[in-house]
């Protein structure tokens, strides 16, 4: 276990209602419309700060809210709801129509903004800082974005990503990759409620809990620096380990990425993650890829057609008891599970019914390796000899557009 140090977070200044008010209205604006504010406007004795809005939950029919005082406004007009009670929980239920009820009321509202008066907002034993904007989703569920400072939110994320107690150039490299990750997507999703998912799908991210001083310390000591290609930021994705050698992005996304070119890598070797294995019968994993590909049968034979340069797996021909059907390598995977089929690059063998898989790596495989650049910390390298390894002309600095 790591011992984590806990931080004593900073409160919101304490406002009479007005000038409250007037500081409102800008910052539902800017939440609204999903565009960074100057610090400066929320707290004016903090140094202005970009935001990122990270989607923590989904898909849920209720959530409760806690802290020792929340206050909760209408996300679109500002509107303060309960004035003159003191809330330390609140509990969102969603109802049909688009509708929420709460405190025994349904409420009719475009998102609701949830801010703490001191500490941490606490949801199913998570902190989180700052404010949650919550509101009714498409299908009638809840969505519940956290909207906090950038590199607030990176130093809440290696833990969850990695560990802090790897070398600090690790660290290092880790930070710029993430932030890089997030500011594209930032100015991607400009159009969509949320910058970033908390998950596996972006970036895996869970409050305040994990804070440490050497993440803190990483994420200063690379305040704004991304990973630039022709002066912009690239779409820094990444993987916990490439088992010996990375994918090129076209294989995984629609889309030209000359700094995402498959490389080797001979620093991961050490992971837990390089080498896998995993089985299943037949009659399981017809029911894993699902009933309209393969209702009511069981899988006979799976044959890998075709693979890309690094070995990953492509395309996959399924052969049941009813039919033949073709299935992409990374759909195959995502059906399977990430947790299970660790990798696309794999091979397999089937006997007496049960299908065996054994690969490499853990991920898409797709630019930088987290166990490669621990081992490239500890052989002596830097973040940026380390970064500049995995994504291909590249340049380490400071966005200036």
């Amino acid at each position: 276990m790591i011992a984590l140090l806990k931080f004593s977070l900073p409160a919101f200044p304490r406002v009479n209602r007005k000038n409250r008010d007037q500081r409102l209205i800008p910052r539902i604006l800017c939440f609204f419309l999903g565009i960074a504010l100057p610090w400066a406007i929320i707290a004016p004795s903090a140094e202005a700060r970009d935001l990122i809005r990270v989607l923590i939950l989904r898909d849920i029919s209720s959530v409760k809210v806690a802290s020792e005082g929340l206050n909760l406004y209408d996300l679109k007009s500002g509107k303060s709801f309960f004035k003159n009670r003191k809330n330390t929980s609140l509990l969102f239920e969603r109802e049909p129509g688009g509708r929420v009820r709460l405190r025994g009321q349904t409420l009719s509202a475009p998102g609701f903004l949830v801010e703490s008066v001191g500490p941490p907002l606490l949801i199913n034993g998570r902190s989180y800082r700052d404010q949650l904007r919550i509101t009714p989703g498409p299908n009638q569920d809840l969505w519940v974005i956290n909207v906090l400072p950038l590199e607030e939110y990176l130093v809440g994320l290696i833990n969850f990503e990695i560990s802090s107690q790897w070398p600090m150039e690790a660290i290092k490299a880790q930070v710029i990759a993430a932030r890089t990750y997030a500011f594209f997507q930032r100015g991607n999703r400009a159009a969509e409620p949320y910058d970033v998912d908390s998950g596996v799908n972006d970036q895996v991210y869970g409050g305040t809990g994990k804070e440490d001083v050497r993440s803190r310390r990483a994420v200063e000591e690379t305040r704004g620096e991304m990973i630039l290609h022709q002066g912009n930021p690239i779409f820094s994705v990444y993987s916990a380990c490439c088992g010996g050698k990375t994918e090129s992005g076209e294989y995984m996304w629609d889309g030209v990425f000359p700094y995402l070119q498959s490389t080797d890598c001979a620093y991961c070797l050490d992971s837990p993650h390089f080498l896998w294995n995993y089985s299943i019968d037949g009659e399981h994993l017809a029911s894993a890829l699902g009933n309209s590909m393969f209702s009511g049968s069981r899988v006979l034979r799976v044959e890998i057609e075709e693979r890309s340069p690094s070995r990953r797996v492509l395309r996959l021909s399924i052969q049941s008891e009813n039919a033949r059907r073709f299935i992409t390598g990374k759909d195959f995977r995502r059906l399977l599970g990430y947790d299970r089929l660790r990798s696309t690059n794999f091979i397999l063998t089937e006997k007496e019914g049960v299908f065996l898989f054994s690969g490499l790596g853990w991920g898409h495989g797709v630019g930088f390796c987290q166990w490669g650049a621990k081992g490239m910390a500890e052989a002596g390298m830097d973040h940026r000899t380390i970064l500049k390894s995995y994504y291909q002309g590249v340049e380490i600095g400071k966005n200036q557009r």
